[in-house]
């Protein structure tokens, strides 16, 4: 049977509600009543024939002393003296554990939740859990909804896991000459929130000119301006918060030195902590030999990043979907491990799998095929020196 492994946060809160429910399910009068009364004096056998004079009040019965002094318990946990204020100072913990500043993976291995999935707190749970079982460290979650709560960004934080928020700038690209200002303005808030609510790294996606004809008589320096100007204020966002930048581009931006839409590597590396290349084989139209070749498309355009911009982490975007896959004549676990093994020969800084409707069985198989095969390429990569040196 699978041993459930419960986060340090989540323990937290369970016992100490649970010590302090047990310790003050007993009030001050339960304690007293528990205690073994005292025999009483037995009353005068003459004050039974005493009858109550008729219209004459009875005289009260003198109030027994109640012990009003609260139960401590160490000030209920420094909350106060209320289960209320108690549950407060839980809240207040989970927020601080929320914010806990969760170590950067060396080798990125993520996976892309939408905002729906992962506010779901039954939904989130099932890919954290099946995140640690095979070996996932990082979660790009979208920004952009509803907020998660604090005990939902604890939950990923202390199950290991990168949380990383993804914020669409243009969605489909711009298609103004200029970004709007105010437009601007939300995108930041936008990132100001995500970073104060736990996300170590905000990830900015849709970054671009829009990929249309109607746009290219604008000069490729200003684009460049435009889109650096976005990078820039949002890198002052980030900077003052703590947090990385990352941020998205084309595949085919790997490949070419310009585009239209505006979006350069060394543009992007002067301002990026990492870099996410959609290198999808899929989405290179009218490139058969790209699409049918998931491990040379995904190697080519991890390696000539890492050649242009070094000292930017690249962390390729790979195909976690079957669109297109029957060209390479393979299935969609094995298409997914062809681009794993790319980005570990071209040396990139990880993945990210891209499935939009979070289905990752295919994935999981591949995980799992890829550990198992670790051993073999492993022995298989060794340098020839080193066997010529025992030789």
């Amino acid at each position: 049977m699978q041993k459930i492994t419960r986060t340090l946060p989540f323990l937290f809160v369970f016992a100490m509600v649970s010590l302090y429910s047990s310790m003050t399910c007993l009030r001050g009068g339960d304690i007293t009543a528990a205690k073994p009364a005292a025999e009483k004096p037995a009353a005068p056998a003459a004050a039974e024939k005493n009858v109550a004079l008729a219209n004459t009040p009875p005289v009260a019965a003198p109030e027994k002393p109640q012990n009003k002094e609260p139960i401590n318990f160490r000030k209920a946990a420094l909350g106060g003296n209320s289960v209320l204020a108690f549950l407060k100072k839980l809240r207040e913990y989970q927020v601080s554990w929320a914010m806990l500043p969760v170590k950067r993976p060396d080798f990125i291995k993520g996976i892309y939740l939408t905002n729906a999935t992962a506010i779901n707190t039954k939904s989130l749970m099932h890919f954290v859990d099946q995140s640690k079982k095979y070996g996932i460290n990082t979660m790009v979650i979208d920004a952009q909804g509803k907020a998660l709560t604090p005990e939902q960004m604890s939950y990923i934080k202390g199950s290991g896991i990168y949380p990383v928020a993804r914020v669409v700038c243009f969605d489909l690209g711009l298609k103004l000459k200029v970004p709007d200002p105010a437009h601007l303005d939300k995108i930041m808030a936008t990132v100001e929130r995500a970073a104060k609510s736990g996300f170590r790294e905000i990830q900015l996606d849709y970054i671009r000119y829009a990929d249309e004809p109607k746009l290219l008589r604008l000069p490729l320096k200003f684009k460049y301006e435009q889109i650096g100007a976005v990078l820039t204020r949002a890198r002052k966002v980030t900077d003052a918060l703590g947090v990385e930048l990352g941020a998205d581009v084309f595949g085919r931006i790997t490949l070419n030195n310009h585009d239209q839409i505006g979006q350069r590597l060394e543009l992007f590396g002067e301002h990026v902590h990492n870099l996410y290349p959609m290198v999808y084989p899929s989405h290179y139209y009218g490139d058969p030999e790209k699409i049918a070749d998931p491990y040379g498309t995904v190697k080519e355009g991890v390696e000539n990043s890492k050649e242009r911009i070094p000292k930017t982490r690249i962390i390729p975007w790979i195909q976690g979907f079957g669109m297109k896959i029957k060209e390479s004549g393979l299935t969609l676990p094995q298409y997914v491990l062809k681009q794993f093994y790319a980005v570990d020969d071209a040396r990139g800084d990880g993945y990210v799998v891209w499935n939009a409707r979070n289905d990752y069985s295919a994935t999981w198989k591949a995980l799992q095929e890829y550990d198992r095969r670790a051993p073999e390429r492993k022995k298989a990569q060794k340098p020839v020196s080193g066997a010529k040196a025992q030789g």
